[in-house]
Formats: C-alpha cells, sequence, structure tokens
C-alpha cells in the first residue's frame, strides 16, 4: 500500500466519512449522526480496547484498529503497528475524508495512517494544553496539524493556536458546531424536574462542564460558600471519574455545603435543555477553553453567564456582559459575579437573555453550522454535486 492511500470515486453529493473520535463525547455523537442522517456513509474508527456508548445514529458503522501509545519503552514499534492497522481499515472503508476529531491522539493517528484528504477538528486544550504536556506531544502534535488538508478550529485563540503549530494558514478554516436552537431555548419552570432534585424555592447555579480538574469545580464550591443560602448548585458529571467525583464531595463536605450542591452524574441529552430551564445563571470557569458547547447552550436558553475570562470565551461574552468574566482560579471573583447575576432584577435579565440569543441565533445555528462542514467535506473532496438529501 502507498504512503497516500487513494480514495474511490462515489455518487455525487454522497460521501464516505470516516471520523476518528470519542464515541462517549455526545458532542462527538451529534457531529457523527448528522451526517449520517444526512445520507453520508458514516463510519467510526475506534481502538480496540474503547467502548461504544449508546447514542449512535444505526447506520454508523464502527471499525476497529490497534491505537499508537506515544508512551513506552519501544515507541517506533507501536507506531508501526498502529500505521498497519489503521491502513487496513482504512482500506476496508475507503472513505472519501477522515475527519479526525481532537489533536490528541485522533490527529495522530490521522497523520500516522498516511490517508489524505484528512481534516483535523481541533476543540480547544488538544491545543492550548497537551503540545505542552510532553515533547513528543509537541512534536506530534506539529506533524499532524501540518500535514492536515483541512483544520476546523472554533475560535480566534485556537486558529492562532493551530497556526503556531504550523497549520497552514490557506488551510484552516473557522467552524462553529453550534447549538440545536429548537432544543436549546427559554422555556418554562421544569417543576417536576426541580421538585426531584430538591430545589424549590432556591436560586440554582448550574454548573454543567464535569468534573475533572480543568473545570475546577472546586472552585465553583467555594464560591457558593459565600453566597446566601437559598443558593443551591447544581454540577452535571457524566461518566465520571470516581477520583475526581470523591475530590469534589470531599470539599462540599468540607465546607458544610452537602445540603446545598446536587451532583447529576446520570443525566441524558434528552434532559439538558430543562435543565438550562431550571437555573438562574450558569458558571463555566474552566482553566482552558475554547468555544464551549456549555456556553452556546447556556445563551441559546437566554441565561446570565459567568466564565473564566480566557481568549476565546472573551469572543462570546465580553461584548454581551463582561462584568460576569472572571479571573481563573478565583473563589472571590467568581461569587461576586455570580451574586451579581443572581440579585439583577427580572427585566434586565430578561434583557440580556434576548441579546444572549440573537447571537447564537446569528453566529452559533447548529443546522447552519454543520451544513457549512458538509460544504467544506464536498470541496475538499472534489464533488461539485450538491448535499446528499436528508
Amino acid at each position: 500500500m502507498s504512503d497516500r492511500l487513494s480514495r474511490p470515486a462515489a455518487g455525487e453529493g454522497r460521501l464516505k466519512i470516516a471520523f476518528l473520535g470519542d464515541p462517549s463525547s455526545i458532542h462527538m455523537r451529534r457531529w457523527v449522526n448528522y451526517f449520517a442522517g444526512r445520507g453520508h456513509q458514516v463510519t467510526l474508527l475506534m481502538p480496540g480496547d474503547l467502548p461504544v456508548d449508546p447514542g449512535l445514529a444505526p447506520s454508523v458503522a464502527v471499525v476497529r484498529f490497534t491505537r499508537f501509545s506515544a508512551r513506552g519503552r519501544f515507541p517506533p514499534a507501536s507506531f508501526l503497528r498502529a500505521r498497519r492497522s489503521l491502513r487496513r481499515a482504512l482500506a476496508q472503508v475507503r472513505p472519501d475524508i477522515l475527519n479526525a476529531h481532537y489533536l490528541t491522539t485522533n490527529g495522530w493517528h490521522a497523520w500516522i495512517s498516511g490517508f489524505h484528504p484528512y481534516v483535523l477538528t481541533l476543540w480547544g486544550s488538544d491545543v492550548f494544553l497537551t503540545p505542552g504536556d510532553a515533547r513528543d506531544f509537541g512534536a506530534y502534535g506539529r506533524l499532524s496539524v501540518r500535514a492536515a488538508d483541512m483544520v476546523m478550529v472554533n475560535s480566534e485563540a485556537l486558529r492562532q493556536g493551530a497556526l503556531r503549530l504550523g497549520a497552514a494558514p490557506d488551510r484552516t478554516e473557522m467552524v462553529q458546531w453550534g447549538v440545536d436552537l429548537t432544543r436549546f431555548r427559554p422555556g418554562p419552570d421544569p417543576a417536576e424536574l426541580r421538585a426531584r432534585l430538591g430545589f424549590q424555592g432556591r436560586r440554582v447555579v448550574l454548573s454543567p462542564r464535569g468534573l475533572a480538574p480543568i473545570y475546577r469545580q472546586n472552585v465553583v464550591v467555594e464560591a457558593l460558600a459565600t453566597l446566601p443560602a437559598d443558593v443551591a448548585l447544581l454540577i452535571t458529571a457524566r461518566s465520571p471519574v470516581p477520583q475526581d467525583l470523591e475530590a469534589i464531595r470531599g470539599k462540599i463536605d468540607e465546607l458544610g455545603l452537602a445540603d446545598r450542591v446536587v451532583i447529576e452524574t446520570e443525566i441524558s441529552d434528552a434532559e439538558m435543555p430543562d435543565l438550562y430551564r431550571l437555573a438562574d445563571v450558569v458558571v463555566s470557569i474552566p482553566v482552558s477553553d475554547s468555544t464551549s458547547a456549555a456556553i452556546l447552550e447556556s445563551l441559546a436558553s437566554g441565561l446570565q453567564v459567568v466564565a473564566g475570562d480566557l481568549p476565546s470565551v472573551r469572543e462570546w461574552l465580553f461584548d454581551l456582559d463582561p462584568a460576569l468574566l472572571v479571573p481563573v482560579d478565583d473563589p472571590a471573583s467568581t461569587a461576586a459575579a455570580l451574586a451579581r447575576a443572581l440579585d439583577r432584577d427580572p427585566e434586565e435579565r430578561a434583557r440580556l437573555g434576548r441579546r444572549a440569543r440573537v447571537v447564537v441565533e446569528d453566529r452559533a445555528d447548529e443546522a447552519k453550522c454543520l451544513a457549512r462542514v458538509e460544504a467544506l467535506y464536498l470541496r475538499l473532496a472534489g464533488r461539485t454535486g450538491a448535499p446528499a438529501a436528508p
């Protein structure tokens, strides 16, 4: 097999798309399912030891391969095993486009495979944090970015990060993943859900970013400790790592907040719109971020967002509500911003909510955003036909 795998011809408007990505991520599943629903032939390439969570469209095929391990006694041997395995998988699938989501390790695998054209969709921390973790990580990242036929980014800060790694400016595209505006929108208070969670008569802060240390839920809990007793915190954490869950519960117990914090680990995607409608304010203060789906969903729901003052976040929130941007790892500033948001009069909150909704409608309508991705795929595959009919 040649170093540059060829792609087959196929009917105009319909593509064979292979994805390298984590199927446990709801964002990855939405992306894969969208293109399957559009009539494209979609395959998810996965390491042999990675489980497939429910939620993939029935038409999505799963093909396994042997992953590359950047750490170990014999990385060259791991590289060769992964390359042979990936090439066998790609020869079986024969895609028109290979799209790797997240620079590490999926972007590495796209580069290792030798397949072209491949698209690299960057997420944020894969550029802002991971390449600096180890010298090898940075080297693999630069090779993957530089060889990509197209690099997709969702913020100007992420674009600049990609360019620093060596992405070609003329092959780098600004692509928002978007938010489903038919689901995430203002609506009535979900009284039954409020009662189930024990939030009757309480103002609710929603922290929807998970429990991994990067999301700084410990800082959110410390901020809550200084807020009035009628303010409760809801943390959503799907499939949490046990030690992360134990650490945040320890912080809650240490501060005597067990009666004011609910951690939900069994939240379905279908329930998320009602969780936003339950909230008075959303908080999102990770140490690294690009365009956050949680922030977009919050804005689409007409909510105020207290967020970490990061470059990518400022692209969305600075013009809307700069007073709610806070320094990273600053419980006092986070508490002050939450108090400011909670104490605003209803008319001001409604006005800000309407402005937030308009921003998302203009810039992050999921249907329009993913239709643009489809058009970019077709262009890269050399197709002149119309997109596939749904």
